[in-house]
């Protein structure tokens, strides 16, 4: 009698067991595999890049503030300490939204329109023989993501408020009118920036293609002057939202 007691009582245990095993098992769920084309891939890991980088920059920038913030509380007991440090950042400031003047190491870039020569007729030189505001746009975006700190085209300071359009036979950049050839400098790693606008895959070298047929040259410089751009920025219609 205990034997089927024991019996019947290790077959019940056994059920309730492999009833909650079973329940903790989900039959019906299925892992969903995607596949990506070559161009889905390629975006994908572009963006995976980028999310990388905007990482590292914010963790740059968090560590910069923060050693800034520890700074200032060091300095706090000290009032005139506190005010140089101010005026310091204010004149670094100012000189990297292009208002104040400065120098340091980069690369010239001297660019001259095509001869009239071995031009099919006067439209074929007008459109692809000269430097239009779209090939400056993309030699200065070309810049910037190489790491130019400061650009200047032609003694005008390129800033976030410059614009650059066609005039004619000229540039407009500031409200300037700017004639060919073109002299770009830019401020930076000047190793760093001569490789990267030399490389065959960035703008630059579109202009030395046959049906372009433009004089460049690249110069790297030990120093560059660049002055300020002309005027401060003024708002006139936005104001600051107050927290």
């Amino acid at each position: 009698m205990k034997n089927n007691e024991a019996t019947i009582f290790v077959f019940i245990a056994s059920i309730i067991i492999g009833v909650l095993v079973s329940l903790n098992i989900n039959f019906g769920k299925k892992t969903d595999r995607i596949f990506l084309d070559a161009k889905q891939y390629q975006d994908a890991y572009n963006s995976k890049v980028k999310l990388q980088a905007d990482i590292s920059d914010l963790r740059n920038q968090y560590n910069h503030y923060s050693d800034k913030l520890q700074k200032y509380h060091a300095l706090s007991r000290n009032s005139d300490e506190v005010l140089k440090e101010v005026r310091e950042e204010i004149v670094n400031n100012t000189c990297e939204l292009g208002y104040g003047d400065v120098h340091g190491p980069g690369i010239k870039i001297s660019i001259s329109d095509a001869s009239t020569e071995d031009a099919l007729d006067v439209d074929d030189y007008n459109e692809s023989k000269i430097i239009h505001n779209t090939d400056m746009a993309w030699i200065i975006n070309d810049l910037r993501a190489a790491g130019a700190e400061a650009i200047e085209v032609n003694g005008q300071r390129v800033t976030d408020r410059s614009e650059v359009y066609c005039d004619a036979t000229f540039l407009s950049i500031n409200r300037v009118k700017i004639p060919a050839p073109f002299y770009i400098s830019a401020i930076g790693n000047k190793e760093a920036l001569s490789t990267y606008m030399d490389d065959p895959s960035n703008y630059l070298k579109s202009l030395l293609t046959p049906m372009r047929d433009m004089l460049v040259i690249i110069e790297p410089l030990d120093d560059i002057v660049i002055k300020a751009n002309e005027g401060e920025p003024k708002a006139s219609y936005m104001t600051n939202i107050k927290k």
